[in-house]
């Protein structure tokens, strides 16, 4: 009969002291007096390196063993003695267990057990660990159910308390087998032994899920190459005491090869009752809870803490000593975030794990910024936008209180018909902003502006648009009642049209208009110009000297109306500026100052005498001209008959009669005084033969009307070009207008060669016969002469002696020609394709037959013909050459290069299974053309930037067109997503969920597994597949939210994992 054991202890423990394990123990045999040995183990809490226990005191009869991996201190006999129970009772007495770090807590159990089998209070039950290297998982599994512990039935350990694992696990002797497998289904992991045999404790991979309780190792179970049984890991591999997945036989040797088996012991029906064992416990108070508080700006704050037992006390600085103790600590006045540490304590134990406690001091959050909004038109929404300096920006819509009507930096306001003003206010923390900012919406219905219906304007104030009078704030006129563009300020007004005002309030222009007409009523402007009003020096005063005469000042009306109606305007003069001073007989005015003098017109519409015009002009009284009274004028007889007769140029002799330049005067001839004296029956001066008259009377006119006349004597004293003779002068025009610059002193020589030599002779140049003969209108050689007709022009040529004046030839033997430049058509641009034909280059539209020549960018001739043919880009440039010789400018033709784009998956990045799924394209290895883009339909319209967002997840297609219309290149892609909801009510939509946009790129290995809320497996479904239907063995599941893992794995052995949940409505 086993021996019964009884200990009692449950005690407060301070952290770095010691402490008896026991207050008291006791061992009952009715058999025996002594054991091999007594085995304490601190079974639950232990901490390698921090937790010992060590026998105190003197007990000469008991030996010490401490194995610090399993937390256990064995006491045996000195020798081969066993002790007592008597030097155990008392040993045990003396036991005490110590921390080395005051950083423990919580409860550590302690059990004492007759045997080597360690022993979990919690559970009651006993675990041996048996090493035996390489043994297969069914064996040790039929090897512990043939183990038995005083009459307790052995099994292969089954887990299922973090406690169990580490008593099990990190306290045992070794690493081995446990209970657990998924043999029966793949994934489905069992406890296949004792009394929790069939209980699933885990669900799927290394992200799978447990019901219950497991202790896998990171990345356990992994399944690799057909892992079914349950495993301890080896020390030093991962996290210590935690579980693998292995074969039935393990690996052949290191870590993952098998060392023994954990055989548990308790629970199974038929076990006796047996007290080999009792245990007792410690507790360290620990601090349990810790509320912390926020406090706005700064001030005081009350922190919390709840611990597990003892008193709390409170401190400042972790090193520090206490500053006060209870649940609740009322902080200083504080205004940065201050850290204050709370401790669980035993009667004043100044040891143990001390918590931190933050009193946080938040920033109070202002807005730095805000933009209001103006909706036109009367009604609408708008966006306001505020800037927090930190946090979340609340929308209300009142300054205190009221609701919050929205969130965010930006909000849109609902539908509004009248300005309404929202407040922002920032929160951060639980802080909030010490005043609300008003943003105001502004609703404005803009009306229209207030003018007269009828606007009346003289036409001398050159009226503009700006000239209109209009009550309004930035008006804009435009010429019709509704649409159009506005009209310039500086358009000039035009009478009867009709104008319309819209005005504009803050960005909001009026809807309606309002319609001006005007009215321009036409005064003639007195002209700043007016021609003086001479009238020349008379004796009617007794003195033609003096610079008096009379004047008839209405002479000017004409001038000044310039063909307006005489009837609608009336006339008045005025001696001053100030026009106060009326001439009362305006036809019949005598000058009032000599000479010169200034008179002031008024002119006024009769119908609107608001409309009139002033101005000036003055009035002269010129002197009559100083002239040689009488001469005698001589000339050569010059027109091939020696007659004594000849043609005169009488203009030759005005130079003499006024003693000087004549250009300032205008004389006339006459054949009588009386003729002369009253600027009648002028005879033509050039030419004049005196066999007419052998006497003349000029009549010299100055340049202000006033003449005298002087007589002339005409007196004659007495002399060929080959017929047809003539001589030409050709250039290409070099502006296309049919005009040159000749130099016709380049051709005088050749006319003077056809005379003798020694004479004194030179070339004269004319346009015609009789200025030739007159000697008049004659051409400057020494300066260039530009043809008066264009193309072509005959001039008259002159040769004479200068020494007498002879003539020795006159005719038209001078052509001037000009010849046109050839003129023709090409294109500026050229597309030329890479993947099409070569392009033809032309001309088109020649204005007559020339010669061409085409040249590359490098200058090399490429064709002599009015076409070529092409197949590279560049500048291409022709020129014409025409009949005369004469080259065209050269024409240029750019020939651009463009091709339909290379397009393949590498050039696309797809961002998918996310709330945006996006499609970039990368355009810088598609070619030379200029491209666009369209996704999913090439009608829908291409866009410039290759880039698109919001794409639905599924099969698109990707196009990209050449601008330049050499092609479109088209790509299929896909988007991975997933539907956020499905409905399997047999009505064929969403009757099932399944994975969007896997394709080819992705192996048939992937996979798809759905959890409900629990983390329970309903489902592993093939991404390629019809997809889940909502059912579970058969049974509709029911409206729920669920979750999934979805294992895509690509070709090229990639695995992409993702994870989301959806809804199943019904």
């Amino acid at each position: 009969m086993p021996p019964s054991i009884e200990a009692e202890g449950d005690q407060d423990y301070c952290p770095l002291s010691q402490i008896n394990i026991v207050t008291s123990f006791d061992i009952v045999d009715p058999d025996d007096t002594s054991v091999e040995a007594l085995y304490i183990q601190i079974s639950t809490g232990y901490q390698q390196g921090i937790d010992n226990l060590v026998l105190t005191g003197s007990h000469p009869n008991i030996s010490t063993s401490w194995d610090a991996n399993q937390g256990k201190l064995t006491l045996s006999g000195v020798g081969t003695l066993e002790p007592t129970y008597t030097d155990l009772i008392a040993a045990v007495s003396d036991v005490m267990y110590q921390s080395n770090t005051a950083n423990v807590s919580g409860e550590k159990y302690f059990s004492f057990t007759v045997g080597d089998a360690n022993f979990l209070p919690s559970t009651g039950h006993y675990y041996e660990y048996v090493p035996n290297l390489g043994i297969t998982w069914t064996a040790a599994k039929a090897a512990a159910e043939s183990s038995t512990y005083y009459g307790l039935q052995g099994y292969l350990a089954t887990i299922t308390s973090a406690e169990e694992a580490q008593l099990s696990g990190e306290q045992a002797a070794g690493a081995g087998w446990i209970g657990g497998s998924d043999v029966e289904s793949e994934g489905t992991w069992k406890w296949m032994t004792g009394p929790e045999a069939g209980t699933v404790f885990w669900n799927g991979t290394a992200n799978g899920s447990t019901p219950n309780y497991a202790f896998w190792n990171t990345g356990e179970p992994n399944n690799l190459n057909n892992e079914d049984y349950a495993h301890v890991t080896a020390p030093g591999v991962g996290v210590p005491g935690s579980w693998n997945d292995l074969p039935n036989a393990g690996d052949t040797s290191g870590d993952y090869q098998p060392k023994g088996y954990i055989i548990e012991y308790g629970g199974m029906p038929g076990d006796p009752e047996v007290d080999i064992s009792a245990s007792t416990k410690i507790t360290i108070p620990e601090i349990v809870n810790v509320v912390g508080a926020t406090v706005c700006g700064s001030g005081s704050v009350e922190l919390e803490a709840v611990s597990s037992g003892g008193t709390v006390l409170w401190f400042d600085d972790p090193n520090g000593t206490s500053i006060a103790s209870g649940l609740t600590f009322a902080t200083p006045e504080i205004s940065v975030t201050t850290t204050y540490y709370v401790l669980a304590s035993i009667n004043g134990c100044p040891n143990g794990i001390k918590e931190p406690v933050v009193a946080t001091v938040v920033e109070i959050p202002t807005i730095t910024d805000y933009s209001e909004a103006i909706i036109c038109g009367g009604s609408g929404s708008g966006v306001l936008s505020a800037t927090p300096s930190q946090g979340t920006v609340f929308w209300y819509d009142a300054m205190v209180g009221g609701n919050v009507v929205g969130t965010g930096n930006s909000f849109t306001t609902p539908e509004l018909t009248v300005s309404t003003t929202f407040y922002a206010e920032a929160q951060y923390n639980g802080c909030i902003s010490e005043n609300r900012v008003p943003v105001t919406l502004t609703v404005q219905d803009t009306p229209s502006p207030v003018a007269d219906a009828e606007q009346v304007f003289c036409t001398l104030e050159n009226t503009t648009i700006a000239d209109l009078q209009v009550e309004g704030t930035t008006v804009t006129w435009y010429a019709t009642e509704t649409g159009g563009t506005p009209l310039a300020t500086s358009q000039n007004l035009e009478n009867g049209m009709s104008y319309y005002a819209s005005q504009t309030i803050d960005g909001c222009e009026s809807s309606i208009r309002t319609m001006v007409t005007v009215v321009l009523f036409e005064t003639p402007q007195v002209p700043n110009d007016i021609s003086v009003l001479e009238v020349c020096d008379s004796n009617l005063d007794g003195d033609d000297t003096n610079g008096i005469s009379s004047f008839d000042l209405t002479q000017n009306e004409s001038v000044i109306l310039d063909g307006a109606p005489a009837s609608e305007y009336g006339f008045s003069y005025f001696l001053d500026a100030a026009f106060s001073q009326e001439i009362t007989a305006p036809d019949n005015f005598e000058n009032t100052v000599a000479n010169t003098q200034t008179i002031y017109v008024r002119v006024t519409n009769l119908q609107e005498d608001g409309c009139y015009s002033e101005g000036s002009f003055d009035i002269q009284v010129n002197a009559l001209p100083d002239v040689v009274s009488s001469l005698i004028f001589k000339n050569c007889d010059e027109d091939g008959l020696a007659d004594g007769y000849t043609n005169f140029n009488l203009n030759e002799i005005n130079e003499v009669l006024v003693d000087g330049s004549s250009e300032a005067f205008e004389i006339s001839y006459h054949l009588t005084l009386d003729d002369a004296n009253d600027g009648i029956e002028a005879v033509n001066p050039v030419p004049f033969n005196n066999s007419v008259s052998e006497e003349v009377y000029a009549r010299v006119v100055s340049a202000n009307g006033c003449f005298r006349v002087s007589t002339i004597t005409l007196e004659v004293s007495t002399t060929s070009f080959q017929d047809g003779y003539m001589e030409t002068l050709e250039y290409c025009d070099d502006d296309g207008d049919g005009f040159y610059e000749f130099d016709l002193s380049q051709i005088s020589q050749v006319f003077l060669d056809q005379f003798p030599a020694g004479q004194n002779l030179s070339v004269h140049y004319y346009q015609n016969l009789a200025d030739a003969q007159l000697e008049q209108n004659e051409i400057d050689a020494s300066v260039p002469y530009t043809n008066e007709t264009p193309d072509a022009q005959l001039l008259y040529v002159r040769v004479e002696s200068d020494d007498n004046g002879d003539c020795f030839g006159i005719g038209p033997h001078l052509m001037l020609e000009v010849y046109t430049l050839p003129q023709f058509d090409t294109d500026e641009e050229v597309i030329y394709c890479l993947e099409g034909d070569p392009v033809t280059l032309m001309v088109t539209n020649p204005n007559g037959s020339y010669t061409y020549e085409w040249t590359d960018s490098s200058g090399t001739v490429i064709s002599n013909t009015p076409s070529v043919t092409v197949a590279l880009g560049g500048m291409y440039s022709v020129v014409a050459t025409s009949e005369y010789g004469c080259q065209s400018e050269p024409s240029v033709v750019t020939v651009i290069e463009s091709s339909v784009a290379e397009l393949d998956i590498e050039d696309v990045t797809i961002q998918d299974f996310s709330n945006n799924n996006t499609v970039s394209i990368n355009p810088n290895g598609l070619g030379v053309g200029d491209y666009e883009y369209a996704l999913g339909d090439e009608l829908s319209g291409f866009q410039d930037n290759p880039y698109f967002d919001g794409v639905a997840a599924g099969e698109h297609i990707l196009y990209v067109r050449d601008k330049n219309g050499c092609g479109i290149a088209q790509l299929e892609i896909f988007v991975v997503g997933y539907a956020k909801f499905f409905s399997p009510n047999g009505d064929t939509y969403n009757d099932v969920w399944n994975i969007k946009g896997f394709n080819e790129a992705y192996s048939e290995k992937s996979t798809v597994n759905i959890f409900d809320r629990y983390g329970k497996l309903m489902a592993v479904i093939k991404p390629s597949g019809t997809g889940w239907d909502g059912t579970f063995n058969g049974m509709a599941l029911p409206t729920s939210d669920y979750w999934f893992e979805a294992q895509l794995i690509r070709l090229n052995g990639q695995t992409r994992t993702l994870r989301g949940h959806f809804s199943l409505l019904r």
